[in-house]
């Protein structure tokens, strides 16, 4: 049939009456994103945590930018601290997303694949989620996805400069302060550039490093307030990374996982569908590769004597890199020794590999998705990872796996039209459960709520509820004010939140959150930075309580006082070990157990610390 030739481009009537199609129903899903938002569907435990540091505004925080804090801060300032103000702007991410990847695609490609590409994502169960929730990931996957759209454009216009070179530096500056991962955009550029010969000049263009250029005021902020603040975000990344262990330490547990979320994310067949077009297009420059590879082995030694003084440099470069790590004892310059020792070996296998077949199209595409997924890969061999670090990866991965599919659909390969049926059911099937998963207890499928990833939203409500009544019985029977502890970062922020929403928010001081995390002499996560139950104040009178008061440190206001721990996790028996070093005694007063549809919804413990002695903790 001549309408379905993939290598003939679509009718324009045709073209124009499915992206007519395509963008009513974008918005009739945007509005049913915003109905869904609206109806106090419970926050994620991240959702109030961000929503925390949107109250506190500041240059930077523990693990990321201001970036979410700004969005959130706006997103209440229009529809107040609700749920739906701090998720109004989740689902338009979601539709300028999707509108800049069906832009890329069709530039690529054309009008049909760029049509099913954005199908493609409205049944991806990790894109829905991500126009419904205001996490981190809706604008860095919306920068991450314009900063493409305009490094093609510079690229079009290659070799002649352009402001679009610009631009990419500034979008992906903006998606680095919503998550630090943006800034990968630029190892993947480069590498980009590297391996394809009519674009390696840009490396050394103006173009190429007016965008580095551009993107080093948006790392300031960065590097300033960690400097201040003792370099809490590189140690926070390097821990959650595993960067601090050995590489050979392999826990094949979290790969295993790491790989089942991905699957499950973005649906299964979706994801299969992904990496088989990703295997197709990078496999025969990977085997190019590996030949040059033994290539070169073989004329090594002719080149060490051909070109020794040249190797000799790079000899003494790289001594010289570790002796001043040692001297200045800093990594950087080890970093620095591993990276040029790369660049070498990429240069010197490169010019004995074959010339690349791939197509530019998909060498983009894949450029912007492999060394995401590769690095991740890694971490998870050796450390537990989060299934949404590889998110960026979708904007050019779905594009590439759309393509891939529809040549092959259009051609009958395979049965790939079945195939493609089938993933799209399963995604929109996935996609619409995750959005409720009580519709599939309401028709007799119990699923437990431990393994329902959706529980983490539900029920805090009720938890605030009944702390706050809690600590107004024993506020009454002891005669005496207590303060709140709790076990995480994510339970302190959603009691926060409900507690506000209950007016029984109570703040001990300026600065203060309504409720605090458990101590700790390192920073664990931002509440370490604002008002803590453990600091000292200036004295501001001689006299000194020898109980209450400390003469090295200053006077704290919670010497000696009770506070209430509440707990989330099942298996804390007892508090945490810097709470008994803390208090001079701990008694478990009660549980709270909530349930729905008849399953075990959350249980939260609930215990009574007594006579806090601030400095014990390093004692």
């Amino acid at each position: 049939m001549r309408g379905l030739n993939p290598s003939e481009p679509l009718p324009a009537a045709f073209d124009y009456r499915m992206n007519f199609r395509l963008f009513a129903s974008l918005i009739v899903l945007t509005v049913l994103r915003l109905v869904y938002i609206y109806n106090n569907v419970g926050l994620m435990p991240d959702e109030a945590y961000y929503h925390e540091w949107s109250q506190r505004l500041d240059w930077w925080y523990f693990s990321k930018g201001p970036g979410i804090a700004l969005i959130i801060r706006a997103g209440t300032a229009l529809w107040g601290h609700t749920e739906f103000g701090i998720r109004f702007f989740a689902p338009f991410f979601g539709l300028g997303t999707t509108l800049l990847v069906h832009w890329l695609a069709k530039r690529i490609y054309d009008g049909r694949v760029a049509f099913w590409t954005v199908v493609v994502m409205c049944v991806s169960p990790i894109f829905n989620a991500g126009a419904l929730l205001m996490t981190i990931d809706a604008p860095s996957i919306f920068f991450w996805a314009a900063s493409l759209c305009t490094l093609w454009l510079a690229l079009e216009k290659s070799p002649a400069l352009s402001w679009w070179w610009v631009l990419t530096g500034l979008l992906t500056g903006v998606g680095f302060l919503c998550k630090m991962t943006n800034a990968a955009i630029f190892a993947s550029v480069a590498l980009l550039l590297l391996m394809t010969p009519r674009y390696r000049g840009e490396l050394i263009g103006r173009g190429f490093w007016a965008m580095l250029l551009v993107f080093i005021p948006f790392v300031v902020p960065a590097a300033l307030w960690n400097q201040s603040h003792g370099w809490p975000t590189t140690t926070h990344l390097a821990a959650r990374g595993g960067l601090d262990a050995a590489w050979w330490n392999f826990d094949l547990r979290a790969f295993v996982e790491f790989i089942g979320y991905q699957f499950g994310v973005h649906s299964p067949l979706i994801f299969f569908a992904m990496m088989m077009a990703l295997v197709a297009t990078v496999a025969p420059s990977f085997g190019r590769w590996f030949v040059a590879l033994g290539r070169s082995l073989a004329k090594f030694p002719a080149s060490l004597r051909s070109a020794w003084i040249g190797w000799a440099v790079l000899a003494m470069m790289l001594l010289g890199l570790w002796m001043a790590g040692n001297f200045f004892e800093r990594r950087g310059f080890y970093l620095a020794g591993k990276i040029l020792a790369f660049l070498v070996a990429v240069t010197f296998i490169g010019a004995h590999k074959d010339a690349a077949n791939i197509h530019w199209k998909s060498r983009f595409l894949a450029a912007f998705a492999l060394p995401l997924l590769l690095s991740y890969t890694w971490i998870a061999l050796h450390h537990k990872t989060q299934p949404n670090w590889t998110a960026p990866a979708i904007v050019s991965l779905v594009i590439l796996s759309t393509s891939y599919c529809l040549d092959r659909v259009l051609r009958d390969l395979w049965g790939a039209r079945k195939f493609t049926v089938a993933a799209f059911a399963l995604g929109a099937v996935i996609s619409i459960v995750m959005a409720n998963t009580d519709s599939l207890r309401i028709i007799g499928i119990p699923l437990p709520y431990k393994r329902d990833p959706g529980a983490r939203m539900v029920g805090w409500r009720e938890v605030a509820k009944d702390v706050a009544a809690f600590r107004e019985t024993i506020e009454r029977e002891s005669g005496q004010k207590v303060f709140l502890i709790a076990n995480s970062y994510g339970t302190a922020a959603e009691l926060c939140f409900y507690l506000a929403k209950e007016n029984q928010a109570r703040i001990e001081a300026p600065g203060h959150p309504a409720v605090y995390v458990a101590e700790s002499p390192v920073a664990e996560n931002q509440f370490h930075f604002w008002g803590r139950y453990d600091e000292f104040e200036e004295r501001k009178t001689p006299v000194v309580n020898a109980q209450a008061d400390s003469a090295e440190y200053g006077i704290n206001r919670f010497a000696g006082r009770t506070a209430i721990y509440i707990t989330d996790r099942e298996i804390e028996t007892i508090p945490l070990d810097p709470l008994h070093r803390t208090f001079v005694k701990w008694e478990w007063k009660t549980v709270f157990n909530y349930e729905k549809f008849g399953l075990p919804l959350r249980k939260v413990n609930v215990f009574l610390l007594y006579r806090y002695q601030p400095g014990k903790l390093l004692d």
